[in-house]
């Protein structure tokens, strides 16, 4: 057992007799002072004993019983006396006060020990009381709810206010002191007509809690929406916990306006957006359009040039056969020769003319298409141009396991014969690409005037990618114009109407889920068409 610390306060030397010998033999620790100390209290400070016996065996002193029992409450020590049995007059002054029992004379040591631990006990159980008191009337004060309790007095006939705290004074908008004590009914002046007054009495007579999560209340001081909780305490007092909720439902009135005025907002937003949407659908259409037939354009100037020479033989051909027809030549063999070589020249053109039917053709649905089929048509197209522009073409393909190598010379041949390559999207939009990148390529050639232009097509397999590399030995692009390239109508050439490239890099992107980028090489321009590999 932890050692317990007495401190005796005498009357007088030696009025306690043998009890500081007494506690010693119990095993207590033990400081005597007297009544003359210049300070009691400052002598209780520094030795903090357990308990304090004051020795009242000579009179009972109203100032030592008041200084003892302020000791008692600031210093937490409980007060004992030691008293004379017969001593009435002691015990008539020392019960008026809150001490912690009496060790009469004669006394034995049992006796003295009891007294003692029982008032310890007593003591500890008190300040445990206390302290919870505290711990609840702080938290009972400071609760963001109102609560107040009501008790039934005159028999059950009026309930009146025992206890507020101080959020259900601001609530009532009234001072605790006119609040408690008095009744229920002078400050809810209209709890019959609200049916507040019946609500308590149904707590009070069936003990079942009542909760009203929205209850209005109207008077000439209160005045608003309430949530509400009753609920009976075993003592029969009736706890009342209560909120003012009418800003929170104003709140959510303005919420819910709120929330349909955005409903409303987002829906002329979405048929906006859609709007829009559509619109640049079809702006983006027109420009494709556009952008095609510019290209168009371009390659029909250099297929004129490509046709002249079949047709220029075919000519020579009709007037061949007059000339022969008169000069006596004209035999079966001489038809069936010409006839071979007159429809070579006319299929040459044929498929110059399908070759051009298939890009005009502007259907719009996603496929599955080959890739090498949509280069060996744009390549036939763009082949013309090529050549009349003094440009060679490679062909490289490293994809599918396979190593392809190709030039201008059998590069239809390659292309026709293999078939292992498939993207998904929309082929006239793919090849309008291509067809883009490849034109932009000669006219860089031809304005670096170098004589000897080259154009290299490389296709990569990269993972879950499938990567075109179109280089070209041009003039480059220096770093302002490869920041601004790919913007609508942005153009270095003469003429020019800058929408191309721009369009190239929605398809890929915006089409395709894919990736188009330019940058500038030692010699030339290198464009990269990243695109997902099925």
């Amino acid at each position: 057992m932890k050692s317990r610390n007495i401190m005796i306060v005498e009357s007088k030397k030696d009025s306690t007799g043998n009890l500081e010998k007494a506690l010693k033999g119990l095993m207590y620790g033990v400081r005597v002072i007297g009544l003359r100390s210049s300070d009691i209290a400052e002598e209780v400070k520094a030795y903090m004993p357990d308990a304090l016996i004051v020795d009242m065996t000579v009179n009972a002193d109203r100032n030592v019983i008041a200084k003892v029992s302020l000791i008692q409450t600031e210093l937490s020590v409980p007060v004992i006396y030691f008293t004379e049995a017969i001593n009435s007059r002691t015990l008539y002054q020392t019960m008026k006060t809150n001490h912690y029992g009496y060790i009469y004379t004669p006394f034995d040591e049992g006796t003295l020990q009891t007294t003692i631990e029982l008032a310890l006990h007593k003591f500890r159980n008190d300040t445990s009381v206390k302290e919870s008191e505290l711990k609840y009337r702080e938290l009972f004060n400071n609760m963001s709810s109102g609560v107040a309790i009501y008790d039934l007095i005159e028999f059950g006939s009026k309930y009146i206010f025992t206890d507020v705290n101080n959020a259900a004074c601001t609530l009532l908008k009234r001072d605790r002191t006119d609040l408690v004590s008095r009744p229920m009914t002078a400050v809810y002046k209209n709890a019959k007509e609200y049916g507040f007054l019946e609500a308590l009495r149904q707590v009070q007579e069936t003990g079942q809690p009542l909760k009203n999560e929205k209850m209005y209340y109207e008077d000439d001081v209160i005045r608003g929406w309430f949530n509400s909780y009753l609920y009976r305490l075993p003592s029969g007092s009736i706890v009342h916990i209560f909120h003012n909720i009418t800003d929170q439902l104003e709140a959510e009135k303005q919420l819910i306006a709120k929330q349909k005025e955005l409903e409303l907002v987002n829906i002329e937003l979405a048929k906006a957006v859609a709007e829009e949407t559509d619109k640049r659908r079809k702006n983006e259409q027109i420009i494709f359009e556009q952008s095609r037939f510019m290209a168009m354009g371009q390659m029909i100037s250099a297929i004129a040039h490509q046709w002249r020479q079949p047709l220029s033989a075919l000519g020579i051909n009709i007037e061949d056969l007059e000339d022969a027809y008169n000069a006596g030549e004209l035999d079966e063999q001489y038809i069936k020769e010409l006839t071979v070589d007159s429809m070579a020249l006319i299929k040459t053109i044929s498929k110059t003319m399908d070759d051009l039917s298939s890009f005009f053709r502007s259907g719009q649905e996603e496929e599955i298409f080959s890739v090498f089929r949509v280069l060996g048509e744009v390549i036939t197209l763009q082949s013309a141009r090529m050549k009349n522009s003094g440009v060679s073409l490679a062909f490289s393909c490293f994809a599918g396991a396979r190593n392809l190598h190709a030039d201008e010379n059998n590069i239809q041949q390659v292309l026709e014969s293999n078939d292992f390559i498939r993207l998904r999207g929309v082929p006239a939009e793919f090849k309008q690409v291509i067809i883009n990148i490849l034109n932009n390529a000669v006219d860089a050639i031809i304005e670096k005037e170098s004589g000897d232009g080259r154009v290299s097509l490389k296709v990569e397999e990269a993972g879950d990618r499938l990567n075109l590399y179109i280089t070209d030995n041009g003039c480059g692009i220096s770093g302002d114009i490869a920041e601004r390239m790919f913007d609508p109508y942005f153009t270095t050439k003469a003429g020019g109407s800058g929408i191309g490239l721009y369009m190239s890099k929605v398809i890929v992107e915006e089409h395709m889920n894919g990736r188009l980028t330019a940058a500038s090489m030692p010699v030339g321009t290198v464009m990269t068409i990243s695109l997902p590999y099925l």
